[in-house]
């Protein structure tokens, strides 16, 4: 059952690789696109679109996705909150006053100098969350830890709105607060896809660890593992995953929280099975909605996140009917 379920998530998400070089607002052919990526010719226009346009955004989203989706999960495990989510805790509104800071002194920043930006400030955040999910109190319940997030990524997304009006940073920085690929370069792939390689690697090296967990420390305790040591290992993966995600496409919700609820439901609550599926699933729910960004309003292209939040929401509140969250 399992290996039918990774098969039939890998084929759709190669089908809608495939369908996101293809469509936009300029509809290429079939031949278009495989002349583009085997036979390249710059002195075609349609070639140029793919190659310089949407094989980079579908790059992007297929990483993102996966890396939104992948740190979501180990933030679940390793808090025992099945609420945690980069978003809900407030680490991509860190990563969002990163880049504030970057823009509101650098109107045409380095990706990589955004990059570190988005990891300082996701990283600021990420502490208050390690710190705190280490105390007593936050463990007896996990709302707390949520509300504790909530009041971060409110008291972060204050600040960068400040910074935005105070710099007037309006066309700079919109585009990080809704969510896009739009944007996404070639040298951006290039800096920000081998550290959320990294990210993702680290943490499927992670998963019978986190598994270990989730059950709870007094098990990963009796087994010999450390589980302060497991909660360091996989806070350092979710900013990797996390900060590099958000500097790339900007702030993006729920992706992290609902897609590891929906994929316990088809592989159980074994992080060397939710994770793997996670990142599937994860990159094939961003590029899915990335596709329908640029078709649902032609030619006019809605941003990504605001499709992600109306994709999100409904399946969130049949989790919750469920009883799943």
């Amino acid at each position: 059952m399992k290996k039918l379920f990774f098969l039939l998530v890998s084929v759709l998400l190669f089908a809608t690789m495939a369908a996101s070089l293809k469509y936009g607002a300029v509809t290429s052919s079939w031949q278009e696109v495989s002349e583009t990526l085997f036979r390249f010719d710059t002195t075609n226009q349609v070639h140029q679109l793919i190659y310089y346009l949407r094989l980079p955004r579908m790059i992007a989203a297929v990483f993102v996705g996966a890396a939104f989706a992948v740190s979501g999960a180990l933030m679940q495990g390793i808090t025992h909150n099945p609420l945690a989510d980069s978003g809900l805790l407030g680490i991509n509104a860190g990563a969002g006053l990163g880049l504030a800071l970057v823009f509101a002194f650098m109107r045409t920043p380095n990706p990589a100098v955004t990059i570190f930006a988005s990891f300082m400030g996701a990283a600021v955040a990420l502490g208050i969350i390690y710190i705190a999910s280490s105390q007593l109190t936050f463990n007896h319940s996990p709302i707390y830890i949520v509300l504790l997030g909530a009041a971060i990524g409110s008291f972060f997304t204050a600040l960068s709105q400040s910074i935005r009006l105070l710099f007037r940073l309006d066309q700079e920085i919109t585009f990080w607060f809704v969510g896009g690929t739009a944007n996404v370069t070639w040298f951006q792939i290039k800096v920000a896809v081998p550290i959320m390689l990294v990210g993702l690697i680290g943490s499927c090296f992670l998963s019978k660890q986190v598994t270990l967990l989730n059950i709870g420390e007094e098990s990963a305790i009796s087994l010999g593992k450390n589980p302060q040591k497991i909660r360091g290992q996989s806070m350092f993966c979710v900013l990797l995953l996390a900060g590099t995600a958000v500097s790339l496409v900007g702030t993006i919700s729920f992706l992290g929280l609902i897609i590891p609820h929906i994929m316990r439901f088809f592989v159980g609550h074994d992080y060397r099975f939710v994770l793997p599926a996670s990142l599937l699933c994860g990159a094939l729910f961003f590029v899915l909605a990335d596709v329908i960004s640029r078709l649902f309003a032609q030619p006019l292209e809605i941003p990504v996140g605001v499709i992600i939040t109306l994709m999100g929401v409904p399946l969130l509140l049949i989790q919750i009917r469920r009883g799943s969250v």
